[in-house]
């Protein structure tokens, strides 16, 4: 089973290359330590091992795979990044946005956004194996998730339904699970 932080934009993501990602981790903006902390990951040789190992590279695209992010040896699954421009796939994943992750929510939060869904013309997506949740995958994914909400204004679902958007590189909780 799959976990994923989705990303619904607004506007075209085909500038973004895996460059541009890696640059990002491995960037000033990013403190793993921290980040890992804030996930219960304490342990300093575990997130030294993940980020020296980070690296962002080309996928096949047979299923819309855009990139993937490796943090851990070359046997290990990667995160497949995935990226998916067809209008037709694009308002699946916006139908399946509102019915089932939006499904019974009310309130600011959710009205900000059902608003941001109204304009979204693609959607990128982190998948997550089970392996993943349980170390530096999680961190890695959401720093991934961040970076492509920053870039093009859009709003972030994670692995628990809540909903963010980033702007300026700050992440802002829009809509928490009750």
């Amino acid at each position: 089973m799959s976990a994923w932080f989705t990303v619904y934009s607004p506007q075209s993501l085909q500038h973004v290359t895996p460059a541009d990602v890696s640059a990002y981790l491995r960037g000033p903006k990013v403190d793993w330590y921290i980040l890992a902390e804030a996930f219960g990951i304490e342990d300093e040789a575990v997130v030294e091992r993940a980020a020296s190992a980070l690296r962002v590279g080309a996928a096949a695209g047979n299923l819309g795979e855009w990139f993937r992010v490796r943090y851990r040896p070359a046997r290990g699954r990667p995160l497949d990044v995935y990226r998916w421009v067809d209008q037709a796939r694009v308002q699946e994943e916006l139908a399946e946005a509102r019915a089932e992750r939006l499904a019974g929510q009310s309130g600011r939060g959710a009205t900000a956004v059902r608003k941001a869904l109204v304009e979204i013309v693609e959607v990128a997506a982190v998948e997550l194996g089970l392996v993943h949740l349980e170390d530096m995958g999680l961190v890695i994914a959401g720093q991934v998730a961040e970076y492509l909400a920053d870039v093009c204004g859009g709003v972030i679902c994670d692995t628990n339904d809540e909903w963010w958007t980033v702007r300026k590189g700050v992440a802002r909780l829009l809509l928490g699970r009750s």
